[in-house]
């Protein structure tokens, strides 16, 4: 995804779950890029890992650690947060790191 933000950027490394749909193409590391990149807060995704796989009926589940630039400069873990958990096929956020900094859930 090209950079088109003329302001500040975030960047955060971030632990996903995401629903990766059956079909999808590419392997499971870019069906979960692409669920990523779709998000509209982001300005460019890099998936780097998958840290677990749950197959379910209509699509995979599964937990990746990737690289996210934010198209605005966020000031706290919450509003990145805030802006994954609204992308379509996020199921859960399980950690962000910003600016050195993290923020983990239970």
């Amino acid at each position: 995804m090209a950079q088109t933000s003329l302001g500040r950027e975030t960047e955060a490394t971030v632990h996903l779950r995401v629903r990766v749909p059956d079909g999808a193409s590419g392997d499971l590391l870019a069906g979960a890029a692409t669920v990523v990149a779709r998000i509209d807060a982001l300005d460019d995704v890099d998936v780097e890992e998958i840290t677990g796989i749950t197959p379910n009926l209509n699509a995979i589940v599964v937990d990746v650690r990737a690289t996210v630039t934010l198209r605005s400069e966020a000031t706290d873990d919450s509003t990145v947060r805030a802006d994954l958990e609204d992308g379509t096929g996020i199921e859960a956020v399980h950690e962000v790191a910003l600016a050195n900094r993290t923020a983990a859930t239970a």
